[in-house]
């Protein structure tokens, strides 16, 4: 395998024998999706370079997108979202990676799933410092807006946001700012470095979820399929005329806002505007 240097960035030219088309989005898709894996890899057993090398190969023979590949920094490349991405992660440590995948389909996500986390059981581990990283977004953002705020409770109806163990530090439950945060703990919650919410609002037609993760993550493949496919219907479900079980989730959370003082009350609202929920 032959590439040309971006920087501090090896660019591998993609794999123009891989023709799965159903993974490159088309004029009918509607949705595009991403995900990033992070896991370190087992230096006691493995040298780190050759490693990362080993991985490069393997991740050849998945897409037919270019591949970049840095140890030291960030990729830069304007092209970098259509691209796989074998990259430092800033919240782990030296042996610490990501692999963040091409843009693509609901079906690509699948496919990648079910190969990275074999890469990661061969030459890898995860811990409570790791996630996997989910993005939904629409292709077309003109005029979109998705209720973030929906969205949320429609999570956290469905259990989403609590169905892996809680990593302290690494993904703070979203939920959590209503039932047992004050103002000045989320605030210290929110810009505390390595500290993000497992749901964000990074665009206006575009979520990023950071819910799974922790120790041995990467071998809960069933589990992490299913869920990355409920969270996508929640996703479409958000941008819908509220039906009457939305309405009566939004009832029930305003109940529990109820219960509470004045005080109290004015102070999760400003957390929650505080940490761009709503």
């Amino acid at each position: 395998m032959h590439y040309t240097l971006e920087g501090t960035t090896k660019r591998y030219a993609g794999n123009k024998g891989f023709t799965f088309d159903d993974f490159n989005l088309s004029a009918d898709d509607t949705y595009q999706f991403g995900c990033e894996f992070e896991f370190y890899i087992k230096t006691s057993k493995y040298d780190y370079g050759e490693t990362i090398d080993k991985i490069t190969e393997e991740v050849y023979s998945l897409t037919g997108a270019d591949i970049l590949v840095d140890t030291t920094n960030l990729p830069t490349a304007y092209d970098k979202n259509h691209c796989i991405q074998i990259k430092p992660d800033v919240s782990l440590k030296d042996n610490g990676i990501e692999i963040s995948v091409p843009i693509t389909t609901e079906d690509g996500i699948v496919h990648y799933i079910q190969t990275i986390t074999s890469i990661i059981q061969k030459y890898g581990y995860t811990n409570q410092e790791t996630g996997f990283h989910i993005h939904i977004s629409t292709i077309d953002n003109n005029g979109v807006n998705f209720n973030f705020y929906k969205f949320m409770l429609l999570c956290h109806t469905a259990e989403l946001l609590s169905s892996w163990k809680q990593r302290p530090g690494y993904s703070q439950n979203v939920m959590d700012v209503l039932s047992s945060n004050t103002k000045q703990q989320a605030r210290v919650i929110k810009t505390k470095k390595g500290t993000i919410w497992n749901l964000e609002k990074v665009e206006p037609n575009h979520v990023e979820i950071k819910s799974i993760g922790g120790e041995d993550y990467h071998k809960n493949i069933h589990k992490i399929i299913e869920e990355f496919l409920q969270y996508t219907q929640l996703f479409i479900q958000t941008l819908h005329d509220d039906t009457e079980g939305d309405r009566e989730i939004y009832r029930a959370h305003k109940e529990q806002l109820d219960t509470l003082s004045r005080e109290t009350e004015e102070t999760f609202a400003t957390a929650l505007s505080e940490a761009g929920i709503v």
